[in-house]
């Protein structure tokens, strides 16, 4: 039985059981590397023997290489979509792909990379503000000429055009793209909604950019501290039928295109230290996500994981590592996930998205028309009290009679259960059910 009482738990909780992990020693002078026994080390990692430099590189590139060779999902010549942002993280996974590719041919990694920058500066900026991040990145790029490179703005489909290391390039023929994705922020009340749409868009682009560029993969530099926050942001959000592919290696919910998480092991220690020690000197660039200064689910999701790891590093990965042991219901391989214009979201911003009705209720496998995620809501008896309890709340009052509220709970009943399935009338409101309940929550929050 557990030792710990009820009187063990004050105001702050459980709190004060807790330790902060212990800070390891420093480095002795002149201490050799446990791993080579010949070189002085020169850095020590939380929990792990002193390094020197070029131990440390090859083992920080070996999880890179161990967690692709690990799943064998990239095939070997496969063209992989590789999406450039200039982070530290985006940086040491290209970084890491360059050194895999000059190796011998026993070691070489066999993939042909394609970088595409999706641009999204538009979104509460200004033109001159753009341009001047865009300059910052296309010097951080040019550390990697040797890629083809492409350029896009997120929530576009159209063919991606080729990117310019020059000073002289200038984005265009995306402002419809552009305007488009900005209405549809716009029309959103929570910062919560604005988020979550945002980086659902981006992986739909990433996606149609990677089918558009014939790439059957594409790799994402999100590291195991960027997948715990998205693991408790999206329980936060409603996405738990989406959650075991949002932080797993490979999110395979579409059949067409994969996303790979290659350096979803590494820490923020590692890639800080890969870019103080790497043989060649890189540049990143340091970014503010949008809506960042603004209070939200994810950015309160943000800052208590960011704070955790200052003090509790090993529980942050705890987190990470919980994603590892869920499973999402797969979709029926029929259902497809299509960009095309009847089933883009981005649609209900413009009122131009009409679907079929049916009046049978979904199949369990039909994917979400936005995110591609198995349906999760019909017959949900936590969705159905949610639903229930704000009907509650708008109806019922203090002068309501005994005779009044029981009237009022059968049709609550079956007002409860028509929002749940998506049964209510309206063309826009039958929409809902095509949507999972992660989806649902930005459509509902639509300022009408």
């Amino acid at each position: 039985m557990c030792s710990i009482a009820e009187d063990d738990f004050g105001d702050e909780g459980g709190a004060h059981g807790m330790k902060e992990d212990t800070p390891q020693p420093d480095l002795a002078p002149n201490e050799l590397c446990r791993k080579c026994n010949t070189e002085p080390a020169v850095l020590k990692l939380n929990l792990k023997e002193p390094q020197c430099r070029a131990c440390f590189l090859n083992y920080v590139r070996h999880k890179f290489r161990a967690t692709l060779g690990s799943s064998k999902i990239v095939r070997r010549g496969s063209r992989v979509l590789i999406v450039f942002t200039g982070t530290q993280e985006n940086v040491t996974l290209l970084d890491m792909v360059r050194f895999g590719l000059e190796q011998d041919s026993f070691k070489q990694l066999r993939i042909v990379p394609v970088l595409l920058y999706v641009d999204d500066e538009f979104v509460g900026k200004t033109n001159e503000t753009r341009l001047e991040l865009l300059a910052k990145r296309l010097d951080i790029l040019k550390q990697f000429k040797s890629f083809p490179a492409y350029y896009t703005v997120t929530g576009s489909t159209k063919q991606p055009v080729v990117l310019n290391l020059d000073d002289s390039f200038v984005p265009s023929d995306f402002l419809e793209d552009e305007t488009r994705l900005t209405h549809a922020l716009d029309a959103l009340r929570s910062v919560s909604s604005k988020q979550d749409l945002l980086e659902q868009v981006r992986k739909q682009t990433y996606r149609n950019m990677a089918v558009a560029l014939n790439c059957s993969y594409v790799f994402l530099s999100d590291i195991g501290i960027d997948l715990a926050k998205t693991l408790l942001s999206n329980v936060a959000l409603g996405r738990g039928c989406s959650l075991a592919q949002d932080v797993a290696f490979c999110d395979d919910r579409d059949d067409a295109v994969k996303l790979i998480r290659p350096i979803r092991d590494l820490n923020p220690d590692e890639v800080s230290n890969y870019f103080q020690f790497s043989e060649t000197p890189l540049r990143y660039l340091t970014l503010q996500k949008h809506f960042e200064d603004r209070p939200s689910l994810q950015n309160l999701t943000a800052k208590f994981i960011d704070n955790l790891q200052l003090s509790f590093p090993s529980t942050v990965s705890t987190v990470f590592r919980t994603g590892d042991k869920l499973d999402a219901p797969k979709p029926a391989p029929s259902a497809k996930v299509e960009s095309t214009k009847e089933t883009d979201f981005l649609a209900l911003f413009d009122r131009t998205l009409t679907l079929e009705r049916s009046s049978s209720p979904p199949v369990a496998a039909e994917r979400c028309q936005f995110c591609g995620a198995a349906l999760d809501y019909h017959g949900s008896k936590t969705l159905f009290a949610t639903e229930y309890s704000r009907l509650v709340s708008s109806r019922i009052n203090a002068a309501c009679s005994h005779e009044e509220i029981l009237q009022k709970s059968k049709q609550m009943d079956q007002d409860a259960e028509r929002a749940v399935n998506g049964d209510d009338d309206g063309e826009r409101l039958a929409l809902l059910k095509h949507l999972c309940h992660g989806c649902r929550n930005i459509f509902t929050d639509i300022n009408e």
